[in-house]
């Protein structure tokens, strides 16, 4: 590890989807490996495999491979099979994660600016203003031009119109600029504080180089970032025009003389960032039709921005008002268990001051059940609420059963219901021991609550289905039954057909464990018959990384 701490940084990768959202990770020369137990770029993503894919610097060039995951490696949609090569602005995808990959460290520096125009003495060409009009080119002899624009602007909102990470959209904003002018370098840079633009510092959100020009450090002109967020406006400049060091005699290409556009990034409300391209003159030099489309660009990727950002908050304040049910609901219900627990507590009391045994006996079973409520409630509310890849290990299924059976019979004993069980020789299963014991706990549990006292019966069957290689549970209660028209919602977190007897995160509970074996779980049921929950399981989950299992318990 020290050795490869003291390797140099050439290059890195953002993620912009995935449990390990908004990372960086460095990249050095040599191999550099992507997976849940890798090196350098270790992910939490469960669907991602321990060693999932690689990336090698070889010289100048970066190389992607995928190193046999079960899930496969993309590079921007298209599944590596073969040594690939990568490049800025390159999207990589492993399982559920997507990696944004840039060369040379770029993205994470920051502009190389002349603030004070020593550097860049850059010269004010053109202006266009950005607004809703700016694509409008106004001689008629410009119309087939003007259709141009308009195309390139109606692919560029139906590929940017449904993506919801800014960062993803500006790159591809970038990328989309590439595709129709030159450019030696792209930067798209967002204003801090959009409420206050002109004291705000701007932050580098997306860049890409041409493929065939080497990493420039040719600074860029503050002036002219500042003419365009002060006057919202589009800006064409050249420094060959008023560049001193130009009257010498040399040639544009030994001063690097640059031709630019940069325009703002505009919403509704006002001016949001920046598009700055520029390429050497002795390559090309930007016209007043190339500001024109720019500008009308950035004005829509503005819209686009904006949109992002309304729905990121609007998902937020649902999260918000989520969040504030749930604590009202948890907390009434916490309430009632409480209430439960402090009468039998204040009979236990009473007893031992009156020194009778028989009727602090009659008050702990109350204590007692009230505390297993609060410790199941807890248990649901965790494992609902955390997203976790499940801990394979070979067990036996009817081994699981019978301790879950172990558990309850107490319980069943006390109200005369019959625990009946039927299980069929079967394979183990790779599967997460906790999660299946928790989630027959909770099938078990919800059938004793459904039967009556006395005439009551709870049925756990289990048998293998050898032709789709998969094990199949069945728990079945004789009880009351559920309305058709409550059936398709009792997998729904917090609903309850119970009343206050149910938290409604038991079930809910119970479908998230199974989904995370891959399994599904089917439910039947008549009013007044009774009620079948059906679980299957894969013997061979298929998706999951390519984990080694341990032996059977």
């Amino acid at each position: 590890m020290d050795r490869l701490r003291e390797r140099s940084v050439l290059a890195s990768v953002k993620i912009i989807q995935g449990p390990d959202k908004d990372r960086t990770f460095e990249l050095h020369d040599g191999e550099n490996v992507i997976g849940r137990q890798a090196d350098p770029v270790v992910l939490t993503d469960g669907t991602v495999s321990r060693r999932h894919s690689r990336i090698s610097s070889s010289g100048a060039e970066w190389i992607l491979d995928d190193m046999g995951s079960a899930n496969g490696t993309y590079l921007n949609g298209v599944k590596v099979k073969r040594s690939v090569s990568v490049h800025t602005g390159d999207q990589i995808r492993c399982g559920a994660t997507l990696l944004i990959f840039t060369g040379s460290g770029d993205q994470t520096a920051s502009v190389n600016m002349d603030e004070n125009g020593s550097l860049v003495d850059a010269a004010i060409v053109a202006t266009v203003p950005s607004n809703e009009d700016s694509v409008i080119i106004p001689t008629p002899e410009a119309g087939e031009k003007a259709i141009g624009t308009l195309r390139i602007l109606y692919d560029l909102i139906s590929k940017i119109g449904s993506i919801f990470n800014v960062d993803l959209l500006l790159q591809r904003t970038l990328d989309k600029i590439f595709e129709v002018v030159r450019a030696d370098r792209g930067y798209i840079m967002l204003i801090d504080e959009p409420d206050r633009p002109r004291a705000s510092k701007l932050s580098l959100r997306a860049h890409r180089r041409a493929d065939d020009k080497p990493n420039q450090k040719v600074p860029i002109s503050r002036t002219i970032i500042t003419e365009v967020i002060t006057k919202e406006v589009g800006v064409l400049s050249s420094n060959a025009m008023s560049d001193k060091r130009f009257t010498s005699g040399k040639s544009v290409h030994d001063f690097g003389i640059r031709s630019a556009v940069c325009v703002p990034i505009k919403g509704r409300e006002g001016i949001l960032g920046v598009i700055h391209v520029d390429c050497s003159v002795s390559d090309h030099t930007y016209s007043t039709e190339q500001l024109r489309l720019l500008t009308a660009i950035g004005y829509q990727t503005g819209l686009a921005v904006e949109n992002v950002r309304l729905y990121e908050a609007a998902v937020q304040s649902e999260r918000l008002t989520a969040v504030g049910e749930t604590t009202a609901f948890l907390s009434h219900h916490i309430k009632n268990i409480l209430q439960a627990m402090g009468g039998g507590i204040d009979i236990v009391e009473a007893g031992l001051r009156k020194e009778s045994l028989q009727n602090v006996r009659d008050a702990w079973p109350i204590v007692q059940r009230n505390l297993g409520r609060i410790n199941e409630l807890i248990l649901n509310m965790l494992a609902f609420s955390k997203a976790r890849q499940p801990l394979l290990e070979n067990i036996n299924i009817n081994r699981a059963i019978s301790e879950v059976i172990e558990m309850v019979s107490g319980r069943a004993d006390e109200r005369t219901v019959a625990l009946m069980t039927d299980l069929d020789d079967m394979p183990a299963v790779p599967a997460d021991a906790d999660g299946l014991h928790q989630a027959f706990l909770n099938l078990v549990q919800n059938g004793l609550d459904a039967v009556e006292d006395r005439t009551g019966v709870v049925t756990v069957n289990s048998r293998y289905d050898s032709m789709n290689r998969q094990v199949v549970v069945s728990v079945i209660d004789n009880g009351r039954g559920i309305a058709a028209d409550k059936l398709g919602q009792i997998f729904t977190p917090f609903f309850s057909a119970k009343g206050q007897g149910g938290t409604g995160l038991g079930l809910a509970v119970v479908k998230k464990i199974i989904e995370e074996h891959h399994g599904t779980i089917d439910v039947a049921s008549t009013v007044g018959e009774g009620t079948t929950f059906t679980i299957k399981l894969p013997v061979m989950p298929a998706g999951l990384p390519g984990d080694t299992v341990g032996p059977a318990r």
